[in-house]
């Protein structure tokens, strides 16, 4: 019976530590969604939808999506799976905790400021610092 006991609790623990290396190291990230092309109209609200999906490493504390959305657009609002974002700042808005193999919609509200042909980069971050792909799109803003 002890040895039962003493073989069964190394299977846990082994097994607990392999769990704990799976999802070390740090967080690489994917945002889903295109932004392919999108036509849209100066001063008018917008909306950018993606999906940032955690495919491994530990948990993205703050998730935070980046990009180079201003000066050209405003954004009015980020929402991380429904909940607000933290507001767009340095290029970035984050929020809340992204576990490993999860997914959450991310909806980036933007107003148009001016005319023009501009090319919008984004990409995951955690606390400014990039963890995966960056996605790109095309925008022709008309007045």
């Amino acid at each position: 019976m002890i040895a039962f006991l003493a073989i069964s609790a190394f299977v846990d623990v082994a097994t607990s530590l392999g769990s704990i290396g799976k999802n070390s190291g740090p967080p690489k990230a994917q945002l889903g969604g295109a932004l392919g092309s999108y036509q849209m109209t100066a001063g008018r609200e917008q909306r950018l939808a993606l999906g940032l999906f955690l495919a491994a490493g530990s948990a993205m504390s703050p998730a935070c999506i980046g990009g180079n959305l201003t000066p050209e657009f405003r954004v009015v609002k980020v929402t991380f799976l429904g909940s607000p974002g933290s507001r767009w700042h340095d290029g970035e808005s984050c929020g809340g905790i992204l576990e490993t193999n999860s997914t959450i919609p991310i909806v980036i509200s933007v107003i148009p400021l001016h005319a023009g042909d501009y090319t919008v980069r984004l990409e995951p971050k955690v606390k400014s610092r990039r963890v995966g792909n960056v996605v790109t799109g095309h925008v022709l803003v008309r007045s």
